[in-house]
């Protein structure tokens, strides 16, 4: 009878056992990398190493007075060897001047939030409307339409080896599309100053890079190195040159000896984290404070976007370090919001997206893993800064990236200007709290 009742009490402690371990949930396992996520062609350039004062000799012989894209061999050529961290583009002699309009307000605000109302003004001037930037792109958006891509169309090949885009029905593309088919539908829209974006819709194009002319203004409505002559027109433009207009939209340097603007890919992104003089660092956390608006994920040779909306529990971390499965954190919970150029949906190029779209892919498994890191000191009850760079099992190639807007160096009184953005000027959601 002992032996029973022993073996009956044994029995009841490991059915406690499993019924508590049952409250824990099983730890994520990610699916299968969708491309969709991330773009595909990649980024061949190297690492930035170029001399920065070669910058204005560089890109004058490219074209003249930066508004005309080069060919596509050019834009190879360009990126392979030439691509660095500009520094500030008015050199002394005089020439190539590039007229910078003054920055108002630079270094005022919250110093996370110039960088995320960057990428707010350069999407809505894409669009030639503010109410762009209330649209966002998620999982049950479909994919658009009338878009072709192929890394050769018509005898011209993508820069670098990457995929060319060519709108082949414009028509389709603008009514299988969230933000334009809104726009076509709207008796107000064009407003005055603006531009009808419908007829030269924004698209994602690999290598349509973009420069500031003469002027100081960077012109958007062009195709771009990754779009194909062929095409229908387009407004084409990368993730990394979407990045680098919004920042310099904003004044915002990349490094203390450069100017408000830079030209950076993927790869140059993440080669300035490790200069001295760098105006980009990766971002030290706490459980509570990981990801802020303005703050930047970056892949290098593969994709950058900018953290625009951060919402309650933005990584899950308090969700999971309550029930202490810090391991089941998934992306496809993720509550935020971001802003970038990317293939997403078929070439959506620039739009606001919802993070929790994504299940898997080199950003989002890596952010997961910040987050399951950072869950895990919270249930310990730590609370210590940590430095993203010292975190173990994080790709190398991936970067949570903060702007040091508090640094007044990395501070310009100058931006560029973005080409027909005094039709947006006024879109009071562009400087709303992000």
């Amino acid at each position: 009878m002992n032996i029973l009742k022993s073996t009956f009490m044994i029995l009841l402690l490991c059915l406690n056992i499993l019924s508590c371990e049952e409250t824990k949930m099983d730890a994520y396992v990610p699916p299968p990398s969708n491309s969709d996520d991330e773009k595909a062609e990649g980024d061949v350039s190297p690492l930035f190493n170029a001399d920065e004062s070669q910058w204005p000799r560089e890109a004058s012989e490219l074209t003249s007075d930066f508004t005309n894209f080069p060919s596509s061999s050019d834009v190879n050529n360009y990126i392979n060897t030439s691509v660095s961290s500009p520094s500030p583009p008015c050199p002394s002699n005089g020439q190539n001047n590039i007229t910078l309009i003054t920055s108002p307000g630079v270094g005022l605000d919250n110093e996370v939030n110039f960088a995320a109302q960057g990428a707010r003004r350069l999407l809505a001037s894409f669009y030639q409307s503010c109410k762009a930037i209330d649209i966002t792109v998620d999982s049950r958006t479909p994919s658009l339409k009338g878009i072709t891509k192929a890394k050769i169309i018509d005898g011209q090949r993508g820069v670098s080896g990457g995929y060319l885009r060519k709108v082949i029905n414009k028509s389709l593309l603008v009514k299988s599309h969230k933000i334009l088919s809104k726009l076509d539908k709207d008796p107000e829209y064009p407003g005055p100053e603006c531009k009808d974006a419908t007829e030269r819709p924004p698209i994602y194009g690999y290598g349509s890079r973009a420069f500031p002319n003469r002027s100081g203004t960077v012109k958007i409505f062009k195709k771009g190195g990754g779009v194909a002559r062929t095409s229908q027109n387009a407004s084409g433009i990368d993730c990394s040159a979407f990045i680098a207009t919004a920042l310099g939209s904003q004044g915002l340097k990349v490094s203390t000896s450069s100017g408000p603007f830079t030209a950076n890919t993927t790869r140059s992104f993440h080669g300035q984290l490790s200069k001295s003089n760098s105006c980009l660092k990766k971002a030290i956390v706490t459980p509570e404070d990981i990801i802020r608006a303005g703050d930047m994920l970056n892949v290098a040779g593969s994709h950058i976007i900018m953290i625009d909306q951060v919402g309650k529990d933005p990584l899950g971390i308090e969700k999971y370090a309550a029930i202490g499965s810090c391991t089941a954190i998934n992306p496809a919970e993720f509550n935020f919001t971001y802003i970038h150029s990317g293939s997403i949906k078929g070439s959506y190029g620039p739009s606001r997206v919802k993070a929790n779209m994504h299940r898997s892919g080199t950003m989002w498994n890596n952010l997961r893993q910040i987050a399951v890191k950072m869950c895990q000191k919270k249930i310990e009850n730590n609370s210590v800064k940590t430095p993203t760079a010292s975190l173990a099992g994080i790709s190398s190639k991936f970067s949570l990236i903060r702007h040091q807007s508090s640094n007044p160096a990395c501070l310009s009184d100058k931006r560029i200007k973005i080409e027909g953005e005094d039709c947006i000027n006024k879109c009071e959601n562009i400087k709303q709290d992000v």
